[in-house]
């Protein structure tokens, strides 16, 4: 009965039509807002599933390193037990080493990741090759090399150079005063191809195949990491379990991808709760409209309120009239407000209407969009709360006002 009076009192003629119209301005308000913090929050599941798939290309689902230091010998019969493991598609062998690249005049410190053939089946950077091509065939005597985009503009090196990049690998046990030889290692690599995929490893990383690494770096049959695939289904906690137990005698630990980069997760996570805290208020501040609306109601209907008390209704359902009021009047605005971010999230999926500036200085074109389930039930609840707590001091006045039947007229 009361929720059917509420409803009544949304749809009904007021006396006077400023009520009218302030309840369906806050019923706008509450629209625009839950449109507006759908929407962001959309973008920013876009941006992330964009940002975690570049990563997810260069980083892989499981990554088993040494607990202490950078490297460990290559054990066959592990490599054999991780890969006889349920769920386990591929595993890659790779062995990273901090290196001096130099290109005629050019000189650049980076990182060279030597891998094996399995590789590609780990990770997706062969998408990711802009110019060139995916190759580590030794060409002209010298051994071929990825470079990232960043280190390629550094250098000034591409896949059309004439003259290959001298590699130099600084031995640790070298000791300049009593070793007379040179103090590093030296290799030669022609350039087959060009990635791009994140500013930080562009600038960071090449990749050459673990033979040569090995060989440049003096640690050969060692490792720094066995990077695994898992297949589509894979349960990759109970992949994760069986890990640990059969790495705990060879000192060895394993990490997934958000364990790999817990830093970026932990600033996504943060930027969407902060934004989400902030596009908030503004819902907070379009409850106002509420209040008014409310309080204007309360007014127009004293002499509702005098009656239903005479027939019996207490002060609590009262309260509770003008509080469902409220809160029909935000879950209006709050359904509106979702059906006009659906609409406006599929437009710019389908047709890209708002684009990232130059497209050439971006790796995609247009805000990426990504609507998800939980955001749009959040962000209802969200509008729910908001209009009780604005709905609540109206209400609570309406349940005080005294009876009195006498006409304002």
């Amino acid at each position: 009965m009361i929720n059917l009076i509420a409803w009544r009192y949304i749809k009904g003629k007021k006396s006077t039509q400023a009520v009218q119209i302030i309840s369906w301005v806050s019923v706008l308000a509450m629209a625009v807002g839950t449109a507006a913090l759908l929407i962001v929050l959309s973008v920013f599941n876009g941006f992330e599933d964009f940002i975690k798939k570049m990563y997810s290309d260069f980083y892989p689902q499981l990554k088993i390193s040494p607990i202490h230091g950078k490297n460990f010998v290559a054990d066959s019969l592990l490599l054999k037990q991780i890969i006889n493991l349920p769920g386990v598609k591929s595993v890659s062998q790779s062995l990273e080493q901090k290196v001096l690249f130099a290109y005629e005049e050019n000189q650049v410190i980076g990182t060279i990741k030597g891998v094996d053939k399995s590789y590609a089946k780990v990770s997706n950077m062969q998408n990711h090759i802009k110019y060139g091509k995916y190759d580590f065939e030794s060409q002209n005597e010298s051994s071929a090399i990825l470079l990232g985009l960043g280190l390629s503009n550094k250098l000034g090196a591409s896949d059309e150079s004439v003259l290959p990049i001298n590699c130099y690998s600084f031995k640790k046990e070298s000791n300049s005063l009593m070793d007379l030889g040179l103090p590093y290692t030296n290799s030669y690599f022609t350039v087959s191809g060009i990635f791009g995929l994140q500013e930080d490893i562009d600038n960071q990383y090449a990749l050459a195949s673990l033979e040569t690494v090995q060989m440049l770096s003096e640690h050969e049959g060692k490792l720094s990491s066995y990077e695994v695939a898992l297949k589509e289904n894979a349960h990759e906690e109970e992949i994760v379990s069986s890990l640990k137990k059969i790495l705990a005698k060879y000192d060895l630990k394993v990490e997934t991808r958000y364990e790999q980069n817990k830093t970026l997760y932990f600033i996504l996570s943060s930027e969407r709760w902060a934004v989400f805290a902030i596009l908030s208020l503004m819902l907070l501040i379009a409850s106002f409209n509420i209040i008014g609306s409310l309080s204007m109601l309360v007014i127009d209907k004293q002499k509702d309120i005098s009656i239903l008390k005479t027939m019996g209704m207490n002060d609590v359902s009262v309260r509770k009239l003008f509080l469902n009021v409220g809160v029909f009047l935000s879950l209006i605005g709050g359904v509106i407000g979702s059906l006009l971010a659906v609409s406006i999230c599929v437009l710019q999926q389908q047709f890209g209407i708002v684009k990232l500036g130059n497209s050439d200085s971006f790796l995609i074109d247009a805000y990426p969009v990504k609507m998800r389930v939980t955001d749009f039930v959040m962000v209802l609840i969200t509008v729910l709360i908001i209009s009780m707590l604005a709905s609540l001091i109206p209400a609570i006045k309406a349940s005080s006002k005294p009876i009195s039947l006498r006409s304002n007229t």
